[in-house]
């Protein structure tokens, strides 16, 4: 079971308990801890008392065997008669002392008597002369030695076989005319210390001992280390003399069992220290019990507390859980249920009543959205259905000419709802003209679709008598003014495409403009535009027109491409649809166009909402010289007279198989002939260069040539008419003659240009034997 399904009585229970157990912890560690410090300092001040104590004992002691000893060694001399019976009486009045000696230095071949006077452990006394030893005692280190002691002072401690105990000499220099001759000897046993050390009030598990100024054990509570040498940390520590205790960790003092606190006192009138261990785990160990045991009375007194919470809160909340399960009835969109008594103005009898006021009303509500969600679902169905009609009345996304193959579209259109305001559509007029619209209505949802479909329904309609897109244009802006109170309106572009000569006529009303695409790279089609269609009743449409190329691809698009901006409201443009168009490698097909400029406004956008429909259409055109195809004609030809009237062969030949009559041919030919030899001999005079470019378009009207040429520049207009002299001879050495006089005249049109390109002839021949149609 989860924290969140655990009722809110138990974890205000279970909250209650663990904030009272972190402040019971916090206060106790505070608590603790201030104990902690109090205790150590109270056992710092008993123990330091006891260490002082305990040596001041010890002093006083050791002074009584010092004035004993110093007093020996004023009163003996090496020719006083009663030194040994001086001894006894201060062995028996000093029972520290544990024997006394005096010795002399030998001299003269003689030695002094040395008596040495000692205690058993029974308490008698027994004698002896030092003399009488095995080893010469003036040659023993504890007399030359003592000697140099002429103050008196401590040796070092050594274990007494004969006696079985433990001894220290303190030795008096006998001076005499500033000459030491020999010295007093006393024995003191270190059972007293031992003595002393015990019968000290000491704190549970702590140990005394005296240190000598030797850093030796000269008495220990553990008898197993008198005698023995200290731990280096030990005595740095007693050798502070700083009277503070210190922390001793029994990893660096080998003669401790456990981390113990160190308190030292100085033996005065002596090198000697007193010391006393106490183990920290015994200082703190009735503050640990202790502290146990109020831990646990508070935690017990905590766990009842929060019982008694639970059961308070449990009962005080109990509506809540009923209300809890209610609310569960409410989810499933169950409202008759029974509600917990109000029992009180509180909040949970507040709680109770604003329940059931909001269970009836829900219950009102959730009727009233039944209907709408009904309603909605069969707006929804109404709104799938438009767009499915919408959809309809779009042709294909992709359309290729069949019979021909001269040209090729794509197109892709993305409403912005789920009807949508763009538009597009092409057909056919005749099998020589194609017809393509791309538009977009002021308006989006259901207003805007109805919109477009009458726009594109009276589209259709009006092009079955017409060619022209701007007669077109000016008709279907003419049935939309009629009866627009709601003054929408459309932006549209349309054009028309004659399928043999690759010449694409357009006209716009307010629509964007037209992009084409081709070797030289992508750029916009400077074109005049008339108003949007249904605002001006009156309006006028310019057309335009644009000659395609084999490999040229016109994109018509929709301000949804321009305007899109991304999730920091920067737009699109223009300028970076141009700059992705004219990326390498160059598209080949109408379909990459679309998908090229749609994936890189997809990745500019971004998250952001698509705020307006979306429609592109790519129209490319393919056509290319054929030999199964005679209407158009398209040669590129060196500067060379046999390489002419070669082409004027293909040119017959293209006339013929298109149904030109032979007095139209011959005109053409003969004009053509003329034209080209007097390019070739003339225009390509002292160049090797030279180039000519024939364009032939053939139809049911009349015959167009198209000539370029890179010679000299020359305008067949501006020339004067051949003059003649009497005999009707022309002057040879005007250029063209009357063959100039002649293409005028057989030339139904003759217009003249000059670019960077060079010459550029554009001819046109009628064909007077059928009927023009009605454009």
């Amino acid at each position: 079971m989860g924290w969140r399904s655990i009722s809110i009585a138990s974890r205000l229970a279970l909250w209650a308990l663990l904030g009272s157990m972190l402040v019971l912890a916090i206060s106790g560690t505070i608590l603790f801890i201030h104990t902690r410090d109090t205790v150590l300092a109270h056992t710092h001040r008993e123990a330091g008392a006891l260490a002082r104590g305990a040596a001041s004992r010890i002093e006083a002691r050791l002074d009584r065997v010092v004035v004993s000893t110093q007093q020996l060694a004023a009163l003996i001399d090496p020719s006083s008669p009663d030194a040994d019976k001086l001894l006894r009486q201060a062995l028996k009045a000093n029972h520290d002392l544990s024997g006394l000696a005096v010795a002399f230095r030998p001299g003269d071949g003689t030695i002094a008597p040395a008596p040495f006077v000692s205690r058993d452990s029974e308490g008698r006394m027994h004698g002896r002369d030092l003399r009488d030893d095995p080893t010469h005692y003036w040659q023993q280190n504890w007399f030359l030695g003592g000697l140099t002691c002429r103050k008196g002072c401590w040796q070092r401690p050594f274990f007494s076989k004969s006696r079985q105990r433990w001894l220290i000499n303190f030795s008096v220099a006998i001076v005499r005319k500033d000459k030491p001759i020999g010295l007093v000897n006393a024995d003191v046993s270190l059972d007293w210390l031992r003595d002393i050390l015990g019968t000290l009030r000491k704190p549970d598990g702590a140990q005394a001992f005296v240190m000598g100024g030797d850093g030796v054990y000269l008495a220990h509570d553990r008898h197993d280390l008198t005698g023995h040498p200290g731990s280096p940390a030990l005595l740095k520590a007693l050798a502070a003399r700083n009277g503070a205790p210190a922390l001793l960790s029994a990893r660096h003092a080998a003669d401790l069992d456990e981390a113990s606190w160190l308190y030292g006192a100085p033996i005065k009138g002596s090198y000697w220290s007193l010391g006393l261990l106490v183990p920290e785990r015994r200082i703190y160990a009735p503050l640990r019990h202790l502290f146990i045991i109020d831990l646990s009375i508070g935690t017990l007194a905590l766990l009842c507390i929060a019982l008694m919470l639970l059961l308070v809160t449990r009962r005080m909340l109990a509506p809540l859980g009923v209300l809890a399960a209610r609310a569960e009835h409410i989810a499933r969109g169950e409202t008759a249920f029974e509600l917990p008594d109000i029992r009180g103005r509180d909040e949970v009898g507040r709680l109770t009543q604003s329940f059931d006021t909001m269970r009836q009303e829900l219950a009102a509500h959730i009727e009233q959205l039944t209907e709408a969600v009904r309603a909605q679902q069969r707006l929804s169905s109404e709104l799938e259905i438009a767009q499915q009609i919408q959809t309809s009345l779009l042709p294909s996304e992709h359309y290729i000419e069949a019979r021909t193959t001269r040209f090729e579209l794509h197109a892709s259109l993305r409403p912005a709802r789920a009807v949508g305001g763009d538009l597009y559509s092409y057909f056919m007029l005749d099998r020589h003209h194609f017809c393509v619209m791309v538009g977009d209505v002021s308006d989006k949802g259901i207003p805007a679709a109805l919109f477009m479909a009458r726009t594109i329904t009276l589209a259709k309609a009006l092009a079955a008598h017409t060619l022209s897109p701007q007669r077109m244009l000016k008709r279907l802006n003419q049935e939309l003014c009629v009866g627009n109170e709601s003054c929408m309106f459309v932006t549209l572009l349309c054009g028309v495409l004659d399928l043999r000569r690759g010449r694409f006529t357009m006209a716009s009303a307010g629509h964007d403009p037209i992009m084409l695409c081709n070797e030289d790279g992508p750029r916009l089609i400077d074109a005049e535009t008339g108003p949007a269609i249904g605002l001006d009743e009156d309006a006028a449409y310019p057309s335009h027109t644009v000659q395609l190329h084999a490999g040229d691809t016109l994109l018509m698009y929709t301000d949804g491409i321009t305007e899109a901006t991304d999730a920091d409201m920067r737009m699109y443009g223009i300028e970076r649809a141009l700059r992705v168009l004219g990326q390498s490698p160059r598209p080949e097909k109408p379909s990459e166009y679309t998908h090229r400029l749609l994936s890189d406004l997809d990745r500019f956008v971004g998250s952001a909402d698509q705020a307006d429909d979306i429609t592109i259409l790519a129209l490319s055109w393919h056509h290319t010289e054929d030999d199964g195809d005679t209407d158009v004609l398209e040669l590129d030809l060196p500067g060379r007279i046999e390489d002419v009237f070669a082409a004027l062969e293909r040119c017959e030949q293209t006339m013929e198989a298109s149904g030109i009559p032979g007095g139209v041919r011959e005109d053409v030919r003969l004009v053509l002939e003329e034209l080209m030899v007097n390019m070739v001999e003339h225009g390509h005079t002292g160049r090797t260069d030279g180039n000519i470019r024939l364009r032939l378009e053939c139809d049911d009207d009349d015959v167009r040539v198209s000539l370029r040429d890179n010679g000299h520049p020359f305008n067949p207009l501006e020339t004067k008419p051949p003059s003649t002299d009497t005999d009707g001879a022309t002057d040879p050495e005007q250029v063209g003659g009357f063959g100039i006089h002649l293409v005028r005249a057989m030339a139904s049109e003759l217009t003249y240009s000059h670019d960077d390109q060079g010459n550029h002839l554009q001819l046109r021949f009628v064909n007077h034997s059928r009927m023009e149609p009605d454009s």
